[in-house]
């Protein structure tokens, strides 16, 4: 969210001005580029990094600018910027229900995100509803791309144009998504082991090492370590 000055958001393709007032949502893998725009001396943004759980992805359907950019202007926005305020302050924050706070903060965020929007602007597809609804009760499972277009009795291309369109992620990433942050809320909830949960997340254990690492910077033990030592401390 910018605060004051001017900033730029590219992609591959166009840039876009950032604002006094605009919002803008970045789907993760989208190769894109920001930074302060070049005839402004300063630009003041508040951010936050996150993965969405299933019932946010409604709040998230704003104006798409390009493939995984969107951005919503809201003009007057010094209840929104409280609320973005209030997510970072939960986020610095410490004690085992940080994450918990964090996201009810951030959902009050998005909530009052599409309340400034006009009505009815963010209605999901209700093949992808059904192709989301799978996906999180399926994990374990292989869900192929083939598998999830029969599901909505779409062509594998035609699927994943409208997957992409309206999630803001490719199906495959949008899967390892879920299944990354099933993982760390079993790290967090209970004692199954490595293997156990990534039987439980459809993942080989060796591979969801390497990915959670990548997303975390730590491996799923040394994940839970830290975890355990945040909670004695």
């Amino acid at each position: 969210m910018t605060l004051c000055g001017e900033g730029r958001v590219a992609s591959v393709q166009s840039s876009f001005p950032a604002q006094k007032g605009d919002l803008y949502l970045i789907a993760p893998g989208t190769t894109h580029d920001y930074g302060t725009a070049r005839q402004s001396e300063e630009w003041e943004i508040l951010w936050v990094h996150f993965h969405p759980p299933t019932s946010w992805l409604e709040l998230l359907r704003w104006p798409e600018l390009a493939p995984g950019i969107r951005r919503l202007q809201i003009g007057d926005g010094d209840e929104i910027e409280a609320a973005f305020r209030e997510v970072i302050r939960r986020s610095i924050s410490t004690g085992p229900l940080r994450p918990a706070f964090g996201l009810n903060a951030l959902e009050r965020l998005l909530l009052l995100c599409e309340a400034s929007r006009p009505t009815g602007s963010g209605v999901l597809d209700e093949r992808i509803r059904g192709a989301i609804e799978y996906i999180h009760t399926h994990l374990a499972e292989s869900l192929s791309l083939s598998d999830l277009s029969r599901l909505c009795h779409l062509s594998d291309s035609r699927f994943s144009h409208l997957f992409r369109d309206l999630v803001g992620l490719p199906p495959k990433q949008y899967v390892l998504v879920q299944r990354l942050q099933r993982a760390q809320s079993l790290l967090n909830r209970t004692s199954m082991g490595i293997a156990e949960i990534a039987a439980e997340v459809g993942m080989d254990p060796f591979y969801l090492s390497l990915r959670f690492k990548r997303e975390t910077a730590h491996s799923p033990r040394q994940y839970r370590a830290n975890l355990a030592n945040r909670i004695e401390d």
